[in-house]
């Protein structure tokens, strides 16, 4: 059933939207013009939960876009050792189990489904660059001593160039203190064992900052070894194999920053991010070597008073990749590079206490050169303007648009511009109950390596086959396009809250990865299907009990997320996402004892059996049930000293894939992955 508030077209919502907001805003004579958030890079698909949280903080802008806000106190008093574990405690955030599936695990299955878009991490605002081909990406170096806050933005905003991701994480680093230096050396050793599957993990974290006068600075350095031994096991009519693989990754990471406090109220920053990674794997008959090299120099303007702010924003990034696959069938060595060049501003102006308004624009033009296909070279362009009115004391209003432009030559001719209104709706029952909609209708570009369409040779003795693809991309694909409404019934509390949300999507030419036989093997690639409908309701809820006297506190969280994505053709025929379960639960429990300078944290994850047919194919694929169960304690000593034990998929639940012809039920193919526990011991010491 739609959401009541769906009904009418959304293509009038842009125009309507466009004339209200102008007559609400005529009043102010400051015609600055509009500008854009940037295009982002987005990570695989995850999903978040996020309701109007006890722990928001306390700030001027009067969005009826919800943000969740974490706190570094909070990271630190439950004894978190990354922003995965921060995001894992957050009311709903469900993650992906390592190495799981040969397309990564648990799809797209618990999150508020926005087609092929997940979520978009940022850091100070700026996109991070994804980890390439499994590796590691800039979130997984940073640690909490190294930041402020993390602000989940999960609606559509085009302030938070939202519109079309299923969430916004922006990362905030803290401010350096007030000395000459600071920071830590962090050291650990990771073990995951079972029979013939092990993997170890050893790695050295270095982070220090400072002040001296108008000047701070910091630095971050990573370096990562793992060797991972993996069992996979096949299975047909005619019998039953397994074969294991090997893969040594080392990986590191350089993060220099850079600041210069002009006055109170301005400032100039630096940022520069160092990548480099090098993979070598090899089974009984493969051997594959992936290097992948990448900086990026982020450096912007920042202008902040109590009524207004200032950002601009300019970025180079320049990345190279290769890769080399040999077999007893061929070779195929792939060589790309891409250069990017960004430029963006962002505004904010409070008119008064009651109405404020959020402006941008943005440019960004990036080439990519491959020895496997023509070149790309792509031109984006976008202003957003949005405005936010309080006309009541329990009633706001936020209304907003993103106009785009997107311009690509060489491997692809194209060129496309669209407008992405939204329209966001709150109001307060009481002080402690609230009901928040959100209308948008929004676009999703594909992204660049997804239209390349050379094809990458999958590993294991089943690679080719219908259950282990080769994939590749499609220089065809279209963009996806979205209208969606969803409305939140919320209760907070100074210790905790529950919130219900109702959502419904209809994505047209929404992008699937569809499997199809090429020559004698099986390419994985996406494609646009005709239209997508997805509907669900989400429960979350949280309970913090503040530190007592005698010094013990906990946070109690739990969500169930229900979704229904079902895919229609031109024809009219419709069946089920492939890669989308229809529910999954989660809950977790964090207690702090502060004599002891003792966090410890325990999360459990549920995702039920469940079945799909697969495009164009007679066949069903059967997903196994999976739980999940991590745990972590972190011990605190004097003089800086700390030590941490992280203990992941305690239970070990294999990853089982299964296909049977729709015919008879009879078997074509199965394959799993076996699970692993693991454990990381850590030290650390601040100085």
């Amino acid at each position: 059933m739609k959401h009541p508030l769906y009904y009418g077209k959304l293509s009038a919502l842009s125009s309507a939207l466009l004339s209200i907001s102008s007559s609400i805003f005529a009043a102010d004579t400051n015609t600055t013009p509009p500008s854009a958030e940037p295009t982002v890079q987005t990570l695989p698909t995850l999903s978040v939960e996020v309701f109007s949280e006890p722990q928001k903080q306390k700030d001027d802008d009067i969005s009826a876009v919800p943000k969740t806000v974490i706190t570094r106190d909070e990271m630190l008093q439950y004894g978190d050792q990354s922003i995965m574990d921060a995001l894992r405690r957050a009311a709903g955030f469900q993650l992906p189990t390592p190495g799981q599936g040969p397309r990564g695990g648990g799809g797209a299955s618990g999150m508020r489904f926005r087609g092929g878009a997940g979520p978009t991490f940022l850091i100070n605002g700026e996109p991070v660059q994804g980890g390439p081909r499994g590796g590691m990406s800039i979130i997984d170096t940073i640690t909490p001593e190294m930041i402020e806050r993390i602000e989940i933005v999960k609606q559509p905003s085009v302030a938070q160039a939202s519109v079309a991701s299923s969430a916004v994480i922006n990362i905030i680093l803290k401010e350096p203190l007030d000395n000459r230096i600071s920071g830590s050396v962090k050291v650990g050793y990771g073990l995951r064992s079972s029979q013939q599957q092990e993997s170890e993990n050893k790695q050295i974290n270095i982070q220090a900052d400072g002040r001296d006068n108008a000047w701070s600075y910091s630095v971050s350095a990573n370096q990562m070894w793992v060797d991972n031994t993996s069992l996979t096991k096949t299975e047909t009519a005619t019998g039953t194999r397994e074969q294991a693989r090997t893969v040594n990754r080392t990986m590191q990471m350089f993060a220099p920053r850079l600041q210069y406090d002009l006055d109170d109220q301005q400032k100039l920053i630096a940022e520069l991010f160092y990548r480099n990674i090098k993979m070598n794997g090899y089974s009984a008959n493969q051997t594959q070597d992936d290097k992948n090299d990448s900086i990026r120099l982020n450096t912007r303007y920042e202008r902040k008073d109590k009524d207004l702010s200032d950002k601009i924003r300019l970025s180079v990034e320049r990345q190279t990749e290769t890769q080399l696959t040999r077999s007893f069938q061929n070779t195929i060595y792939t060589d790309e590079t891409i250069n990017e060049y960004g430029l963006a501003y962002d505004g904010m102006r409070k008119l008064d206490p009651d109405r404020q308004i959020k402006f941008g624009v943005d440019a960004r033009s990036n080439n990519l050169d491959s020895n496997v296909s023509d070149s790309l070279d792509e031109q984006r362009y976008a202003l957003y303007a949005e405005g936010s009115w309080r006309f009541t004391d329990r009633q706001t209003i936020t209304l907003g648009a993103r106009q785009e432009w997107l311009n690509r030559s060489g491997l692809v001719d194209y060129q496309d511009q669209h407008l992405s209104p939204v329209l966001a709706y709150r109001f307060d029952l009481t002080e402690q109950w609230s009901i928040q909609t959100n209308l948008s209708q929004a676009f999703n570009s594909p992204k660049t390596d997804r239209l390349i369409p050379n094809v990458t040779v999958s590993t294991d003795s089943d690679a080719g086959s219908l259950n282990n693809p080769d994939r590749g991309g499609n220089p065809n694909l279209k963009p996806e396009k979205t209208r969606a409404a969803e409305s939140t019934l919320a209760y907070d509390s100074a210790s905790g809250g529950v919130s219900l949300t109702a959502y419904h999507r209809e994505i047209k030419d929404y992008i699937e990865k569809v499997i199809a036989l090429e020559g004698s093997r099986y390419v994985e690639r996406p494609q646009n299907q005709n239209e997508a409908t997805t509907y669900g309701v989400e429960l979350s809820g949280r309970y913090a009990l503040k530190q007592t006297d005698a010094g013990h506190s906990f946070m109690l969280n739990g969500q169930v997320s229900t979704i229904r994505a079902k895919v229609e053709d031109e024809q009219h025929n419709q069946r089920l996402v492939s890669d989308v379960a229809p529910y999954n639960a989660s809950a977790g429990l964090s207690y702090n004892f502060k004599p002891w300078q003792l966090s410890t944290s325990i999360n459990v994850s549920y995702t039920p059996e469940f079945t799909r047919g697969l495009d164009n194919q007679p066949y069903d694929r059967t997903t196994n049930e999976r739980f999940g169960v991590d745990l972590s304690a972190t011990k605190r000593f004097t003089h800086g000293w700390a030590a941490s034990l992280n203990l992941n998929n305690v239970l070990s639940t294999d990853y089982k894939e299964r296909l049977t012809n729709q015919s008879d039920g009879s078997l074509y193919q199965a394959r799993t992955n076996q699970g692993m526990p693991s454990f990381q011991f850590s030290l650390e010491k601040k100085f």
